[in-house]
């Protein structure tokens, strides 16, 4: 598809020229083209006092007006849709719902994103719509004098930083750089430069002048990259503040006080750096909330509370667990008392393990964003968290980006209407991308999960002969379920080169989930009959044929991560499954010492296998969510 933009400064057409890769479409170049086969489209602005932020229209006149920058980017993508569909003529007009739409990016979970690959994702929101795009970087980016931040982690150079906001900028993006100044600073404060200004393991010291050095060689750091006026400061869940090396030194102080003194002193901080910043709003709402609860709905935010926080402070509240409309409400109107502007972040579920959660998220995003746009709140942002490791890849949660975009347009979004986009902007169905969760949507999982049961994750780690998640797992039919996965998502990606790796890794993923699912259970079920010929079969069969499969998606995990993300990180995931393929060879090595008599008893099969956790997923669900991999392998020591 061959097209030609009439009326687009040079600087645009470069950025379109860019997004070529993304979508099917081929940028009208005059040296050595003609005008066959050419779809010549005018461009123009809209006059500001016009409702509408967008319009595209084909017949007599081929015509796209937009009113920002941004908005050209969607209106493109849309009149691209429309095309492709065939349609001889059309004309369809948007309104802005919500003047600020993005994403938070995490590149703090072990995965920084290699700038080509922000950039890619940079250029799918701004097609999306997106004009915010938040990097969350807690120790992954340089500051001078600090060498030991951010040290092998893959860290962010200055000069890397600054190429993604360019590039974010001919998009009408604007890259806001998102940190910590108080908690969530655990992976950094470890090293030595981390005694003179920390209170905990993961909490900053307040009130400690090398504290506020530090806080300002971040910032002024973040200056040199960043044109924004806006910067995240965090302080969030900062639960051990002022209980650690500050106890010591001044006594207990409560919290509300020491969150009062040292947000002014890091907002002074990012005012001389002509920074306006924002705050997630926790550690503030749980002052006014009898029992420290953020989702409580009897907060009260009282004066005192209210008018010690700067006003030029922005207020982040955070949500992506509530699917009452509700409770959103009220929470928001809880929100009236403060004095600052409320910015809403929700969020697209990538954090419970490899596969992310749809179900939850439409459910959360749809209730959320439907009570924001009532109640007249500008900003929203969608935050992508890599707990735990950044297991599920960035491109599987691209159905949920589209999902925020297309809130910041409409009064209601429809489905049907989310489908026409996904396949539209990438090739694939929505219902492509969603069939990721159904490595979590296992027998007896509710739909939508809100309890976030994820077994995909305790099956890929869980030991073999501790099975500690066995109990979970009986009498489900795992192995079925599994193999029909990975024989889908092959499908998938063989309809798709541009998503091809990361539906084969998943391919890989379900067929090695379809023979460790149960085999835990068939190991100690013959273990306890004596069935010893179930027993050389499983050792000399079963558990090698885990092992090929296990190896077989590392491989492929390790392809998508190296192409995506820069090489530190990793490290990671080559030790739990590395961890795994070594505890596979030692189960074999425990059967076979059993079946040749050297030992008469295997005391890992011996113990009564308890339920892990009895937070079950429903009355007739007996999985649960647990996502932290240290508690899945081994209930033993695995660190100090």
């Amino acid at each position: 598809m061959r097209v030609k933009l009439v009326g687009l400064n040079e600087e645009m057409l470069e950025a379109v020229n860019g997004l070529e890769e993304l979508i099917d479409f081929q940028l009208y170049n005059e040296k050595g083209s003609n005008n066959e086969n050419l779809e010549i489209i005018n461009v123009s602005k809209l006059p500001e006092e016009s409702e509408n932020v967008i319009e595209v229209l084909r017949g007599k006149n081929n015509e796209i007006r937009y009113k920002k920058k941004h908005h050209f980017f969607r209106a493109f993508s849309l009149y691209l849709q429309f095309l492709k569909k065939g349609e001889e003529s059309f004309r369809k007009s948007e309104k802005s719902y919500i003047d600020s739409v993005g994403a938070m990016i995490d590149a703090s979970r072990n995965a920084v994103y290699r700038v080509s690959e922000v950039k890619k994702i940079l250029g799918y929101m701004a097609l999306m719509g997106h004009n915010r795009c938040m990097l969350y970087t807690e120790d992954t980016y340089e500051i001078e004098g600090y060498p030991y931040f951010g040290y092998m982690r893959g860290r962010y150079t200055k000069e890397e930083l600054r190429e993604i906001d360019d590039y974010g900028y001919s998009l009408g993006i604007e890259v806001v750089p998102c940190i910590q100044t108080l908690a969530h600073l655990k992976q950094t404060l470890r090293w030595p430069y981390g005694e003179g200004v920390k209170d905990t393991q993961d909490v900053l010291l307040v009130g400690e002048e090398k504290t506020y050095k530090f806080i300002e060689a971040m910032i002024s750091s973040l200056r040199e990259c960043f044109r924004s006026k806006n910067i995240h400061i965090g302080m969030d869940e900062a639960f051990d503040l002022g209980r650690g090396h500050y106890l010591t030194k001044h006594g207990h102080v409560p919290h509300q006080e020491l969150m009062v003194e040292h947000l002014n002193k890091v907002n002074e901080i990012a005012k001389k750096y002509d920074f306006k910043p924002m705050i997630w709003d926790d550690m503030f709402l749980r002052c006014g909330a009898p029992d420290g609860g953020y989702y409580d709905l009897d907060i009260v935010i009282t004066p005192e509370i209210a008018n010690n926080i700067p006003e030029e402070v922005s207020l982040v509240y955070w949500d992506y667990y509530n699917s009452d409309e509700e409770k959103y409400k009220k929470l928001l109107d809880i929100r009236d008392d403060f004095n600052n502007n409320i910015i809403f972040a929700g969020g697209c579920w990538r954090w419970s393990g490899f596969a992310p959660n749809y179900s939850k998220t439409f459910e959360t995003t749809n209730a959320a964003l439907n009570q924001c746009k009532a109640k007249g709140i500008k900003e929203v942002f969608a935050t992508a968290w890599g707990d735990d490791g950044s297991e599920t890849p960035i491109y599987s949660i691209i159905v949920g980006l589209i999902l925020f975009g297309e809130h910041g347009y409409y009064n209601k979004v429809e489905k049907e209407w989310i489908d026409e986009r996904c396949k539209s902007l990438t090739g694939l169905s929505m219902e492509d991308f969603t069939s990721l969760e159904e490595l979590d949507l296992v027998p007896s999982v509710k739909i939508p999960n809100m309890e976030v049961c994820n077994p995909s994750k305790y099956i890929a780690y869980q030991d073999l002969l501790l099975g500690a998640f066995d109990k979970h797992l009986e009498g489900l039919d795992l192995e079925e379920h599994y193999i029909n996965l990975s024989k889908k998502y092959e499908e998938i990606g063989e309809k798709s080169e541009r998503f091809k790796l990361m539906f084969t890794m998943y391919s890989k993923l379900a067929a090695y989930l379809s023979v460790k699912s149960e085999i835990g259970l068939e190991i100690r079920k013959a273990y306890l009959e004596k069935d010893k010929d179930a027993l050389r079969l499983i050792a000399y069969n079963f558990i090698p044929e885990i092992q090929e499969k296990l190896k077989s998606f590392h491989k492929s995990f390790r392809d998508l991560w190296y192409k995506e993300c820069k090489g530190q990180g990793f490290e990671v995931m080559d030790i739990r499954l590395g961890g795994v393929m070594a505890r596979c060879d030692s189960a074999m090595y425990r059967i076979k010492a059993y079946l040749k008599g050297n030992i008469d008893k295997i005391e890992e099969l011996e113990e009564e296998r308890l339920y892990f956790s009895e937070h079950f997923g429903g009355d007739d669900c007996k999985l649960i969510c647990c996502n932290e991999y240290q508690k899945i392998a081994t209930q033993n020591i695995l660190s100090w």
